[in-house]
C-alpha cells in the first residue's frame, strides 16, 4: 500500500479554498439565522402598520388578528392577516392583505380588506407618503386597482389556514 501525500502547492491551494468556502458558509449561516430570528418582528410590524391604516379607514371597527402563511412566491411582497370586526357579525370572515403596489414613486404598501360576500376594498397605504400621497392617489389608475382587487382572492386561496 502506498502512502498518499499531497504536494506542498496543492496543500496551499486546498487551505486557501477551504478558508474561502468556510467564510462563505459562515456568512450564509449568519444571514439565514438573522432572517429567521427577525421574521416575528417583521410580522408584528406589518400588523401594526395595517392596524394604523384600518383605524384611519374604518374608525377602529377592525382589529388585526393572526398572521396567515402564504404558500406562493407573492409571500415575499405581501402578507395576509385575519381581521376581527368589532361591531359586525362574528361569523363573517374578514382578511387584511398588505401588498406592494407599483406607483410612480416606486412600490408602496397598500392595504386591502377582503370579505367573501362583500369582495375586496382598498383601505389605504401603509406608509406616510407626505406630499406625494395626493399624487399617488391621482396617479394609480383604475386598471391597477382592478388588477389587485382581482388578485386578492387568488392570494387568499394560497393561505394555509383560512
Amino acid at each position: 500500500m502506498r502512502n498518499f501525500q499531497l504536494k506542498p502547492e496543492v496543500k496551499k491551494y486546498l487551505i486557501i479554498f477551504a478558508t474561502f468556502f468556510g467564510i462563505i458558509f459562515g456568512i450564509t449561516a449568519i444571514l439565514v439565522t438573522m432572517t429567521l430570528v427577525s421574521r416575528n418582528s417583521w410580522k408584528t410590524a406589518l400588523a401594526q402598520e395595517m392596524q394604523v391604516v384600518l383605524d384611519d379607514y374604518s374608525h377602529g371597527s377592525f382589529s388585526v388578528g393572526k398572521y396567515l402563511e402564504l404558500n406562493a412566491n407573492i409571500s415575499t411582497s405581501s402578507a395576509v392577516y385575519s381581521l376581527l370586526k368589532k361591531d359586525g357579525n362574528q361569523t363573517e370572515k374578514y382578511y387584511g392583505v398588505i401588498v406592494r403596489v407599483p406607483s410612480i414613486l416606486g412600490p408602496v404598501p397598500a392595504v386591502f380588506i377582503y370579505n367573501e360576500k362583500k369582495g375586496v376594498t382598498f383601505a389605504g397605504y401603509a406608509s406616510d407618503l407626505g406630499k406625494a400621497g395626493t399624487t399617488i392617489q391621482l396617479s394609480l389608475s383604475s386598471g391597477v386597482m382592478n388588477y389587485w382587487e382581482h388578485m386578492i382572492p387568488k392570494i387568499l386561496d394560497k393561505t394555509e389556514k383560512r
